[in-house]
């Protein structure tokens, strides 16, 4: 894992992950552990990538057949997050690509709640944001835009109407 001086260029290590655009998603010691608790790896059927099986039947866990390139991702930060100098309140960055965040999102049930907190409502919205926030804020922009014309449109209208004209 390396990652040059300007933050665009990042290499996890994984060929995978070289097609995709890698992004940070800032997770806590909780979520870490959530995560991991809830993947399991996927393993090659008889040598055919299109059929694949997992290491623990996955209706025994709930979970999700994750590839070894995520598992490595969260496996790293399960070690951070453990680490004795590890401080509570932290935020760890973990790198990911966009079929990461999918398949993260999968596990990240709204109602599920630990340590008196919503974890899988903060998790879903921290994957959502890096998913859609680009494209969230310009709809919201557009809308504002659209919103403040018809504002002035209105008051153009009203000015019209009070011009002392009597019909």
């Amino acid at each position: 894992m390396t990652m040059s001086n300007d933050d665009e260029s990042f290499d996890c290590g994984h060929d995978v992950c070289g097609d995709e655009d890698l992004k940070v998603l800032h997770l806590n010691r909780d979520e870490i552990l959530f995560i991991d608790d809830r993947l399991t790896m996927m393993i090659e059927k008889d040598g055919l990538s299109e059929t694949f099986t997992t290491v623990v039947p996955v209706i025994a866990m709930a979970g999700l057949p994750a590839p070894v390139d995520l598992l490595d991702k969260i496996g790293i930060a399960v070690l951070q997050a453990t680490d004795e100098y590890y401080e509570s309140e932290t935020l760890l960055p973990v790198s990911v690509t966009a079929t990461d965040l999918y398949m993260l999102r999968e596990v990240a049930k709204s109602s599920t709640k630990i340590n008196g907190k919503f974890l899988g409502l903060s998790l879903k919205k921290k994957i959502y944001k890096l998913l859609y926030e680009e494209e969230y804020k310009t709809e919201l922009t557009f809308k504002r835009l659209l919103s403040d014309i018809n504002l002035e449109k209105e008051s153009l209208k009203d000015k019209a109407d009070w011009s002392g004209e009597s019909g």
